[in-house]
């Protein structure tokens, strides 16, 4: 059986959940015997309580629609499992998910592997997923296997150049790297394919050789390798790829090595009880099948402080508001409370003539670069618009050619349109289109989405190298954990509309206040393997609420651990330690002790 990338896709909207999985029992009965309808049914009520669907012989009745991403995901792989497969073949099932359903979901599939006895072919660019879940690796590239090996032998000593490339470009708390690996190039077209290494127009040790030979699948002890060089001592033939593992260090890669001078006391961005409501209308069907009119509370009530300088991480799982927040910060979103203020402006009510000037200081560079960038105007015009807009003379040719130069790209990209571009090429677009003003205060929306990992190690690389060149001052919202460490002073947690938690990135990672803070993670899928059976994993009870009719009291007591009565009637304040540096919004953060480092 298969569990397939995207459940919406794969579930069909306009039949139940019943139906399907009933038709999938009948059509491929245990052990071939006939079975009645009623008995299929009661089989999938049976799996679906196996995979964790809450109340399922109720839910069964459900559209796909109804449901969440995690739980849609949890009905692919009880369809999945129906046939008792011998085979399970997964395809990327975590990659739309945030870290806490991924955690539940990897989870669920070795339980599930390990109690019916079924073999698992995990299909996934995550190394951190890899490196817990699986127990041999097969390196893909260009079509052709670069390496195979025990999941221990391939982590911790990578054969070929394209495997430690990529496990030195994922990022982790545990790195602490100056900048991370990347891959030069891109990945060559199956149409034209170059002579023989397909990996040598990439590789830092390509030898003459592996231009015109295609090397032969080498066995070397445990694993097998793809390379002409197979056997050369990597740690003494190649500084730009200076494995270490990921308990160690590297800094060979380059940068600047310059440190970013973070004010103490100048605030850029300081928003003060910031609430975001949404009316939450209801059609004339949702009317007459008794739906009420109710109040989105998107962001509910937060307080932030951004100083000049620092790099502020705004995380949380999908729908905590954190792109909201970001937004209103920027006022692309009129907040429905609350006061904003900006580089010393108070921009709360201001009319869009007069923020205008001011948008030159504050940019955003939006999640998905190509829906951002117009399909109509080629490069150039892109990054010319932001002056045409505020009516500044530039030199034309020479100010594309610089702000590409910025970004890493050739000046042959001005006349290509977006649809010509790479995804890593379309986002460098959007960040250099961003800094065209010269602006002071930068907001990132999941600025390495859907970009494979050596790509996004790129494009961090490129923003930590632009914040110490320019002295920018960076938001950046993210789900995507691993990143913080390498890219952010700072880290703010939401939790449905509110913060729970702001603190040092150094510190949050080992020792988190807030349960949620915990929770979140505990959850993150570190790249490597030795680490599999020591962190301590904290697995989330229930759903997240609606921001529709948020839980009164704190917004986290319906699935929280340490749940006191207290905590299901009074809202606790964000409250700080005795030097102000970690602020948390919990009754008993006392209670939260553990240590999420590992080893």
């Amino acid at each position: 059986s298969m569990i397939f990338q995207d459940p919406m896709t794969s579930l069909n909207p306009v039949f139940s959940i019943e139906q399907q999985m009933v038709d999938v029992i009948l059509a491929h009965p245990p052990n071939d015997q006939p079975i009645s309808r009623s008995e299929a049914r009661e089989r999938a009520i049976h799996m679906l309580n196996r995979v964790g669907i809450p109340d399922a012989a109720k839910r069964i009745r459900n559209y796909p629609h109804q449901f969440s991403g995690g739980m849609r995901q949890r009905m692919m792989i009880a369809l999945a499992l129906q046939s008792n497969p011998s085979l399970l073949i997964a395809d990327e099932p975590t990659s739309a998910l945030d870290v806490t359903l991924e955690a539940q979901i990897t989870d669920l599939i070795r339980e599930l592997r390990d109690e019916l006895q079924t073999s698992i072919l995990y299909i996934t660019h995550d190394l951190g997923i890899v490196a817990q879940l699986c127990d041999h690796v097969v390196v893909l590239y260009a079509g052709n296997v670069v390496e195979t090996g025990d999941i221990f032998d391939v982590f911790k000593s990578p054969l070929h150049p394209y495997t430690q490339a990529l496990l030195h470009s994922h990022p982790s708390h545990q790195l602490h790297a100056e900048r991370l690996i990347t891959i030069r190039g891109r990945v060559p077209s199956l149409k034209d394919l170059p002579l023989g290494c397909k990996f040598a127009p990439r590789c830092d040790l390509a030898q003459p050789v592996c231009f015109t030979h295609e090397p032969l699948l080498s066995r070397m002890e445990a694993q097998t390798v793809l390379c002409h060089a197979y056997q050369i001592d990597w740690s003494g033939r190649s500084p730009a790829l200076p494995y270490t593992g990921f308990n160690g260090s590297s800094k060979k890669a380059g940068g600047s090595g310059v440190q970013v001078q973070v004010s103490a006391t100048e605030q850029i961005v300081h928003a003060e009880q910031v609430r975001v409501h949404y009316k939450d209308t209801v059609g004339w069907l949702g009317k007459i099948l008794g739906e009420q009119e109710g109040l989105v509370r998107a962001v509910d009530g937060v307080d932030v402080a951004v100083y000049r300088g620092e790099s502020l991480a705004l995380v949380g799982e999908s729908g905590c508001g954190k792109t909201t927040l970001g937004r209103t910060i920027l006022r692309l979103q009129q907040p429905t409370f609350g006061e904003i203020g900006v580089a010393g402006n108070n921009i709360t009510n201001l009319p869009q003539s007069r923020i205008r000037p001011l948008r030159a200081h504050m940019q955003m560079i939006f999640q998905d670069p190509i829906s951002s960038l117009s399909p109509r105007k080629t490069i150039a015009q892109l990054l010319l618009e932001p002056f045409k807009i505020h009516g500044i003379a530039v030199d034309k040719s020479q100010k594309v050619d610089e702000l590409l130069e910025m970004v890493g790209l050739s000046s042959e990209q001005a006349d290509k349109y977006p649809h010509q571009l790479s995804g890593g090429q379309a986002r460098r677009v959007g960040i250099a289109r961003a800094l065209a003003l010269n602006p002071s205060l930068l907001v990132a929306d999941e600025p390495t989405s859907g970009l494979d990992v050596s790509v996004a190690a790129g494009i961090l690389n490129l923003l930590k190298d632009l914040r110490e060149r320019l002295g920018l001052t960076y938001i950046l919202i993210t789900h995507n954990l691993n990143i913080i460490s390498f890219i952010a002073d700072r880290v703010a947690v939401m939790y449905l509309g509110k913060l729970v938690e702001v603190g040092k990135a150094s510190t949050l990672f080992t020792q988190p206040k807030h349960p949620y803070t915990e929770a979140l993670m505990s959850a993150v899928a570190l790249p490597d393997p030795e680490l599999r059976e020591q962190r301590k994993r904290i697995t989330l009870k229930g759903e997240i609420p609606s921001p529709r009719n948020p839980p009164s009291g704190c917004p986290f007591h319906t699935r929280c651990d340490y749940l006191q009565e207290c905590c299901v009637t009074e809202v606790p304040l964000l409250r700080g330690n005795s030097d102000g540096t970690h602020l948390v919004a919990c009754h008993f953060p006392e209670r939260v002790r553990s240590s999420l480092s590992a080893g």
